[in-house]
């Protein structure tokens, strides 16, 4: 047997650990280097183990659309192997067919080979302990490496000769960067005049002017009998405008006239009668800036995806925060998280209707509007990003069980 090491990775596992490490708001601005991570990964392991590196196999599905660009990434470093499966996609869950059974069987078929004493296995999935186990009984030490020991089963930890903690942020700080972003906008404050504030039936009226009466439309109308002495005042001017002719003609009139012109002049604001239509004409421009105003705030500027991480979607009402579900101490397993959440959904989130049909969800399969908010919540409670088959049943049965003894609780108190 070769002293030299050969590498397995659950892809999945991995990135959900990568993700999860950071709050929800930087999730998606989150860029994963998967060959840094290759590289980091190979020199921890050399250095550990102290012996070289064969290849290293990381085991992904791919969904119909083709590999992602992490998996293409993977295909482009030296060294590494990419094993894959079938991704399947029912809305939004997703589901890996082929991924762990083709993971156990390469375990079970390197290890009876012979050409390796170590494995390093990097999962923490309980399905891979038959291939642990086989590979162990024919003499290859195993060594699991993982992200926290909440992501780890504590059975495949038993299983392994050695189990390694890993923290991504620190041991893989030069794999990942944030993607920054265009800071948000200052928030721009729109102060309205206090105008704005009253009804708009009140502003469709002219606007009301100092010095005016409560009826502005009758004041152009009032100045009109003052003409009269203006008119006489005029004809008078009128009278002696037709001597001012000669009387310029002379060169000593234009003295003499000037100063009796001079107090004439006064009935020229002649005009003045006109100032109450000018007051008049005033309040338009106000009302053009009032309904200017009014236009302002009305066109309010879209965020841009630039601006801020995408938005996640609002929690389901079907889906219960962590304060309002009871928990055990110690470690969880998905048969006590469904537990849980049948018996918070019964009391808060099921219909009458569905009160009364809870006695069909003791058994069989779970209808969708109670079997997604359960994974969800399974998810969010295990710390998990995608749950495996077995994990679904455990989860499912632990619903049936739950639902069983809401019903027996009940017609125990009837």
């Amino acid at each position: 047997m070769l002293e030299r090491t050969l590498v397995f990775v659950d892809t999945s596992y991995l990135l959900a650990s990568f993700y999860n490490s950071w709050e929800i708001g930087a999730r998606a601005q989150l860029e994963i280097d998967l060959p840094e991570v290759v590289a980091n990964l190979g020199v921890m392991i050399s250095h550990q183990l102290h012996q070289p590196i064969h290849r290293q196999m990381w085991y992904d599905g791919i969904p119909d659309s083709g590999p992602h660009r992490y998996q293409r990434a993977l295909r482009s470093c030296d060294g590494v192997q990419l094993r894959t499966g079938q991704l399947i996609e029912w809305g939004e869950r997703r589901t890996q067919k082929g991924v762990d059974t083709r993971l156990v069987a390469d375990l079970v078929i390197n290890a009876t080979r012979g050409q390796f004493s170590d494995f390093v296995l990097v999962s923490g999935d309980a399905d891979m302990i038959p291939g642990v186990e086989e590979a162990t009984n024919n003499g290859v030490r195993v060594h699991l490496y993982g992200f926290g020991w909440d992501s780890m089963s504590s059975a495949l930890r038993h299983a392994c000769d050695t189990t390694t903690i890993l923290d991504p942020r620190e041991d893989f700080a030069d794999s990942m960067q944030l993607r920054v972003l265009e800071g948000p906008l200052p928030p721009s404050i729109r102060e309205r005049p206090i105008a704005d504030a009253e009804p708009v039936e009140d502003n469709q009226g002219p606007t009301e002017v100092p010095g005016l009466g409560p009826d502005p439309l009758a004041a152009p109308e009032e100045p009109a009998p003052a003409p009269d002495p203006a008119s006489s005042s005029a004809s008078s001017v009128a009278s002696d405008e037709p001597v001012d002719p000669p009387a310029e003609e002379t060169p000593v009139t234009p003295a003499t006239p000037s100063p009796a012109d001079m107090p004439k002049p006064g009935p020229k604001p002649g005009p003045v009668p006109a100032e109450p239509a000018t007051p008049a004409e005033k309040p338009k421009p106000e009302t053009i800036c009032d309904e200017d105003s009014e236009d302002v705030p009305a066109p309010k500027p879209a965020p841009k995806p630039s601006m801020m991480a995408p938005r996640r979607k609002l929690r389901s009402r079907y889906v219960p925060l962590p304060e309002e579900v009871w928990t055990s101490s110690g470690f969880q397993t998905p048969y006590d998280v469904g537990q849980q959440y049948a018996a918070w959904w019964f009391e808060n989130a099921a219909s009458s209707e569905q009160r009364d049909k809870a006695h069909m969800l003791s058994g069989g399969g779970l209808p969708p509007e109670i079997d997604r908010p359960l994974l969800q919540f399974a998810c969010e409670t295990l710390h998990e990003y995608t749950l495996t088959e077995t994990q679904r049943v455990n989860l499912r049965d632990g619903f049936h069980s739950g639902i069983r003894g809401v019903l027996i609780n009940i017609r125990r108190e009837s």
